[in-house]
């Protein structure tokens, strides 16, 4: 389980459960003490929770928040089926008051009957809750305040041996011709070397700060490693070397320390974001001679931004040479290539596999060091990086580090990914889409940002911290796709732990406590089926294809079996991919995915969708891109009030759009085949908000 994830949930249901709909229906339902309880309950695992996650090496610790998190996902599931019959039954005009709405809803004859049933269920939920809530661990301490700061402080050093460094020649006579040039409107300047944990920022300033000419050039030179507890008396005692506790004599003495002299200041593993914490200290260095330099290694573009960095040098990885070089030194006695032609091929391959990070090909060379016999090489290259075990500044712990400091909503965004194989590329609206369908977006206290929006920024953030790489932009400026290098996607993998899985073809065990599942090959229903231990994982949320290619003819009654054993286990679905699997008729079984937000049927040649889905009210995207054969959307489409995105991309046979579409106001998203848009336009035109 991915951390902050139950942080980010239990502070969904707690928002729900505040709302002036839920206490209002929850009086008039006569549940709102069950409902007062449930929030209170919940709001105490919340306090908790954040403490809790950074103790599960405890066991004990470990369980409990097993616990937890079955009881939360359960309470989340009923307030969600509550709240889908309250928005189905309501169905009022959009004008109408709350209060009104309200008595609207409870006039249904069978409204006693449904009342009870949620009374029984929000009962158990609550028993559930503090039978859980009684065996809490003692020494878990309240931590309401979701931060990004954990403590870390790592120590680093000026000196590397220049041997020890293998194809920087070209990164270091740029940053030292940035470092020497004399053009700046400063006395004192900013360069900052940016890139993810493990491609050797550190080690590249190292080089360059015991470099002869800077040597000549500087005055004054100073390394700190600042890591990420940025206090402006913190950092000027590391700058001074000193003890002392007052700031007013450490600002004396830093500023008397450079006063006129040209100085280069090493900043290394710099991750300090807030720009005025940076002006305190900046404003305590102006005094340096004219030429002074501040070089900074970073993992966050947005630190080179507030550190009044002009253009940041972003490091690259080592090219195959390069990274060979390097593994041969880690790996082999003196450097050298091993006589055995089959452990200097697979040596080549997993050196391959590290993609250029000179730290990744340390880690892995240097557990190879020790190992002579073919089949153990075998053995290690058929691993992934995430299930070997690694010392505190191999690898993953290093690139770890940028994801425990960031928020828990960026904790579940970036565990999420997990679902994209490597080199997997990833289409930014779906993903942003994957997200506000999974409740992973914490609302905006401004009413013009939708939930889309902060997705967005959600992405932008992970990007600038290096999290994703590769984007492809369109000739309109939109981002289309991004990438995961390998090495995030093992971060992902490990982050998520048991709650996420890709699936290949051979795979037959599964946890029971995952959530989310994507389908990393085309599947036939003629030789495949959903393994058993797949079934029995009933909590699972996401179910995404990757690799679906348009289906070929094949036998009905395999998809019949297929959408029944989907429907009857996962009932907890919020994103469900059918595409490509040769749908003529939506199968009724999926009317009871009463939580479902996504759903794909792309690719399928369905000619008409059955009037029942408008019964899926809590419906946010709905994907039917290349259903060719379409003809015509449900009359009663206006009834699905949460549909924020209808994709139609490719449905040349489509001749309209039903009346009353355009009374659903949050639609975001409404795109048709070009040679359609007369025909739709006169219902288009209703819409209070589009965009895309």
């Amino acid at each position: 389980m991915a951390e902050g994830v139950l942080f980010n949930i239990a502070e969904g249901i707690i928002g729900r459960l505040g709302s002036l709909a839920f206490q209002e229906i929850g009086l008039i339902w006569g549940v709102q003490d069950e409902l007062r309880k449930l929030q209170d309950t919940v709001a105490g695992f919340q306090a908790v929770l954040l403490d809790a996650e950074q103790k599960q090496a405890n066991n004990k610790v470990k369980l409990w928040l097993q616990s937890v998190e079955d009881a939360i996902y359960e309470a989340d599931d009923v307030l969600d089926e509550f709240n889908a019959e309250a928005q189905q039954r309501q169905m009022v005009p959009e004008n109408t008051k709350l209060s009104k709405k309200v008595r609207h809803f409870f006039s249904s004859s069978d409204q006693l009957v449904f009342g009870l049933k949620m009374g029984h269920k929000l009962k158990n939920i609550n028993k559930r809750l503090s039978e859980v809530a009684s065996r809490r661990p003692n020494d878990l301490k309240d931590n309401r305040e979701d931060t990004r700061l954990i403590k870390r402080e790592r120590v680093t050093h000026s000196f590397v041996p220049k041997e020890n460094i293998i194809g920087r020649d070209e990164d270091k006579k740029a940053i030292i011709q940035l470092l020497l040039d004399p053009i700046s409107t400063e006395n004192v300047s900013t360069i900052s070397i940016v890139g993810f944990g493990g491609l050797g920022k550190t080690a590249l300033a190292q080089l360059i700060f015991n470099d002869k000419e800077i040597q000549k050039h500087f005055e004054l030179k100073i390394w700190t490693c600042v890591s990420n507890v940025f206090e402006l008396d913190i950092v000027v005692k590391k700058i001074l070397q000193s003890e002392h506790n007052g700031i007013e004599q450490l600002q004396n003495d830093l500023r008397k320390k450079v006063d006129g002299k040209k100085f280069l200041l090493v900043l290394d593993d710099l991750w300090n974001e807030d720009r005025k914490k940076w002006l305190g200290l900046k404003s305590l260095l102006v005094g340096g001679g004219e030429g002074s330099r501040i070089l900074i290694t970073t993992r966050s573009k947005t630190v080179a931004t507030i550190s009044d960095t002009a253009k940041p040098y972003t490091l690259w990885r080592l090219n195959e040479e390069e990274s060979w070089s390097l593994f041969k030194e880690m790996a082999f006695k003196d450097g050298k290539e091993p006589e055995n032609s089959t452990i200097k091929a697979i040596g080549e391959e997993v050196a391959r596999k590290c993609h250029g990070v000179p730290l990744a090909v340390r880690t892995i060379g240097g557990m190879l060091r020790t190992k002579d016999h073919e089949i153990e090489w075998l053995n290690f290259k058929k691993k992934k990086l995430s299930k070997i075990n690694q010392e505190e500044n191999d690898i993953l712990p290093t690139l770890k580090l940028s994801y425990d400091v960031l928020p828990s909503h960026l904790k579940h965004c970036f565990a999420y990914c997990s679902l994209f194989p490597p080199d997997y590329e990833i289409s930014v609206q779906k993903l942003i889409r994957f997200w506000v369908a999974q409740g992973f977006i914490i609302k905006s206290s401004d009413e013009n940002e939708g939930l889309e929006d902060i997705a967005y920024e959600y992405y932008r953030e992970l990007l600038q911290r290096s999290f994703f790489q590769e984007e492809k932009i369109n000739e309109f400026g939109i981002i289309e796709s991004c990438k995961m290098h390998d090495l995030m996607n093992e971060l992902a993998i490990l982050v998520s732990g048991v709650g996420s899985a890709v699936v290949d073809m051979c795979q037959k065990n599964f946890h029971e406590n995952l959530h989310h599942v994507s389908f990393n090959f085309d599947i036939d229903l003629s030789k495949w089926s959903v393994p058993t231990s797949l079934l029995k994982a009933n909590k699972i949320r996401t179910f995404l294809f990757l690799q679906q290619q348009r289906w070929r003819a094949r036998q009905s009654s395999s998809r019949d079996a297929f959408y029944a054993s989907i429907v009857s286990n996962f009932k907890s679905l919020r994103m469900l991919s059918l595409s490509f699997l040769g749908i003529t008729i939506l199968p009724k079984y999926l009317r009871q995915l009463k939580h479902l937000r996504y759903l794909d049927l792309s690719g399928n040649p369905i000619k008409r969708l059955p009037d029942w889905i408008v019964g899926l009210s809590n419906l946010e995207t709905l994907d039917l891109s290349w259903c060719d054969s379409l003809v015509e959307l449900p009359r009663n489409i206006k009834k699905m009030i949460n549909l924020r995105h209808l994709i139609l991309e490719g449905c040349e046979g489509l001749a309209g759009m039903p009346r009353g579409i355009g009374e659903l106001n949050d639609v975001r998203t409404l795109n048709t085949p070009a040679d359609n848009l007369a025909k739709v336009w006169n219902f288009i035109l209703p819409f209070n908000f589009i965009k895309a």
